[in-house]
């Protein structure tokens, strides 16, 4: 008890610190967002080009798919961090040197590697969707666009909220890669405050119990999603 009582929990709340870790939850959760928006957008271009029928759109989309997920994700950082900027012309590339480089290479990779594991969770949605529900479209004379839109697409993306849910507290997690590359994320703090204070059960408590935090706030969600609307 002696040893619990002498730990300094709060260190991450000190003056000295407060304004860093405040700019790193900023940093977590801007990356976490875009990469949510991107990744939904992205992912359901994906799908969509998955179950073309045409085989020069399906097969891109599909090579697209496999790739992205057999690739680590810190590989995906690096190559945007590192390798991108300098195939880019020089006058594109010094104004995107004088930004914050890191930031937006780390969210670009997030982005393309995150739709590739959203667009499969689509994919599978839409495909769960009984043959007869576009039949009885066509019946009534909805083309192919309206059918899908608004027919096939709503009943798609209301079986798909629980994993879009799972890949969103996989995002999250998943920022903390942007340290590699100097982002001033939430992990990045965390080690740096921890460098500084020496205090590290106390630090790494925090950033724990924020992912924690995080974890429970979308399994909550995804529990309450699944008995507010049941599958049918």
């Amino acid at each position: 008890m002696d040893t619990l009582a002498s730990i300094d929990w709060g260190v991450m709340f000190r003056p000295e610190y407060r304004a860093m870790l405040l700019k790193g939850i900023q940093n977590t959760l801007g990356l976490t967002a875009g990469a949510i928006v991107g990744g939904l957008l992205l992912g359901m271009v994906v799908a969509f080009g998955r179950l073309a029928s045409s085989r020069w759109i399906r097969l891109p989309a599909t090579v697209y798919v496999e790739l992205v997920r057999t690739i680590p994700l810190l590989a995906h950082v690096l190559f945007w961090y590192f390798a991108v900027p300098e195939m880019l012309p020089d006058g594109l590339r010094r104004t995107l040197y004088q930004h914050d480089v890191g930031f937006y290479a780390s969210l670009v990779a997030l982005v393309l590697y995150s739709a590739a594991f959203i667009s499969e969770d689509i994919r599978s949605g839409i495909r769960g969707i009984a043959t007869g529900q576009a039949e009885a479209a066509h019946s009534l004379g909805f083309g192919f666009f309206d059918t899908f839109r608004l027919v096939v697409l709503p009943q798609a993306l209301r079986a798909t909220v629980p994993p879009l849910l799972g890949q969103a507290m996989n995002i999250t997690k998943n920022t903390t890669v942007a340290l590699m590359v100097g982002v001033g994320e939430l992990a990045f703090v965390t080690r740096a405050v921890n460098d500084a204070s020496f205090l590290s059960v106390g630090v790494y408590a925090f950033t724990t119990a924020f992912f924690l935090l995080i974890a429970v706030v979308l399994t909550v969600l995804g529990g309450w999603y699944q008995r507010r609307y049941p599958a049918r």
